[in-house]
């Protein structure tokens, strides 16, 4: 069974990966944005999960060929 965290994970890339990639590398600049330790604060996991997320659509782009628009 997923957890709740996977299905929320496994939504966030699907959703992510309907956008373009430069949607989605805006996002990431965002998303680590949000998650450097250098703000005095640490992130919440929900920041950590998009960062994560954005991160995991970018690479299984990159693994299938030159981003998404090589697809």
């Amino acid at each position: 069974m997923l957890s709740k965290r996977s299905v929320f994970s496994t939504a966030m890339q699907r959703q992510l990966s309907l956008l373009s990639e430069s949607a989605v590398r805006d996002a990431y600049v965002q998303a680590h944005a949000r998650c450097c330790l250098g703000r005095g604060e640490l992130p919440s996991p929900a920041q950590v999960q998009r960062f994560l997320s954005t991160w995991k659509v970018l690479w299984k782009w990159e693994q299938n060929g030159k981003g998404r628009e090589g697809m």
